[in-house]
């Protein structure tokens, strides 16, 4: 992260753009929250040099990480990098935030739901097998909460020809750069780079956290690939069902191949509060926060979510047991993999 805090919060011209975008501010009204806002406390604190308040730093982690200021932004101040920087500089640590911890949180948590898509790994011949060299990237929560999705897509990647030769079950790292730990986010990105070997052809992630996170490795860039991407380079066509609306993570930029046949919910920005793990930093304030930032009961009752983020499935899947309503909520590949869009396109 080479920039220069201080030059970059000087480009802001105060216009209040980021206003019109931030999740968090929309809900709160609170301009601390708000990026412009932060820049002229920092401005502030710089001019008179004096040392940042430990509240502060901490209210840093009410950055939902989505970046959206950035794309309304006349200068392109970069709040992530900045903020994320902020933190490292201050050491500011959740004591909390270590893996175990973090997880410890997830599964119990999860008890709230037991109705994954029983995905199980089936080891039938491709009838091609003359495809590329796979690193499939499956993150944490594949590894210790969500295997359904791992499952559904080994599965596809498989029957499509491809040979996953390796299955990483490193953290990409969000949790670190959440965190604002860069030591230990560059350690284990040396890690990741360590396990992929030469004849690898993609690096495969099926959530958008993970990929996103993994851009931020310079090594990986030319391999790195979204699932979706992988699927629409394959001419994958995809089965439309109105009763079916897709998630798009705030961290995801683009568009995805699956939002051209369902309607996507949230093109204003409603969020699942984990990013930047909000709901597990703040849990009290995510409770009251979520009835603004979230979806309205009308949009999503009885209907089915499907999201590229297994933090956002998350995120969702909490928020709707609060809601008590009947809406269920899959991954993208648990949603490939259900039987109307198998028995269309895997297994003729």
């Amino acid at each position: 992260m080479d920039i220069d805090i201080k030059e970059e919060v000087y480009k802001c011209s105060k216009c209040g753009l980021c206003q019109s975008v931030c999740p968090i501010y929309l809900s709160t009204k609170n301009e601390m929250y708000l990026s412009r806002g932060r820049y002229i406390v920092l401005n502030n604190f710089y001019n008179f040099n004096k040392k940042l308040s430990t509240k502060f730093i901490k209210d840093l982690d009410l950055c939902l990480n989505c970046n959206l200021c950035k794309s309304f932004c006349p200068s392109n101040i970069d709040a992530r990098e900045i903020f994320t920087l902020l933190k490292s500089q201050n050491n500011y640590k959740y004591s909390f935030l270590p893996f175990s911890i973090i997880f410890l949180f997830i599964l119990l948590t999860y008890k709230i739901r037991k109705k994954n898509i029983q995905v199980k790994r089936e080891k039938k011949q491709s009838k091609n097998l003359n495809k590329e060299n796979i690193l499939y990237f499956q993150g944490c929560i594949n590894k210790y909460v969500n295997p359904s999705d791992k499952n559904a897509t080994l599965n596809i990647l498989e029957k499509l020809g491809y040979r996953v030769v390796k299955t990483s079950s490193l953290c990409c790292g969000l949790p670190y750069l959440s965190d604002g730990d860069l030591k230990s986010f560059q350690q284990n990105s040396s890690k990741i780079i360590d396990s992929v070997s030469s004849d690898i052809k993609y690096i495969v992630c099926s959530c958008d956290s993970c990929y996103e996170t993994l851009k931020r490795i310079p090594e990986l860039k030319e391999k790195l690939i979204r699932f979706d991407d992988l699927l629409k380079l394959n001419n994958f066509e995809l089965t439309s069902n109105n009763s079916y609306v897709y998630h798009k993570p705030l961290i995801r930029n683009d568009e995805c191949y699956l939002s051209k046949e369902i309607k996507t919910l949230n093109k204003k920005g409603n969020c699942s509060l984990m990013e930047n793990f909000i709901l597990l930093k703040h849990r009290k304030l995510a409770d009251k926060l979520f009835k603004d930032v979230f979806y309205k009961k009308q949009d999503i009752e009885n209907k089915t979510i499907i999201t590229s983020c297994l933090l956002s499935k998350f995120g969702l899947e909490y928020f709707i047991k609060k809601m008590k309503i009947n809406t269920k909520v899959y991954s993208y590949s648990e949603y490939i993999y259900s039987d109307s869009m198998r028995k269309d396109n895997l297994y003729n």
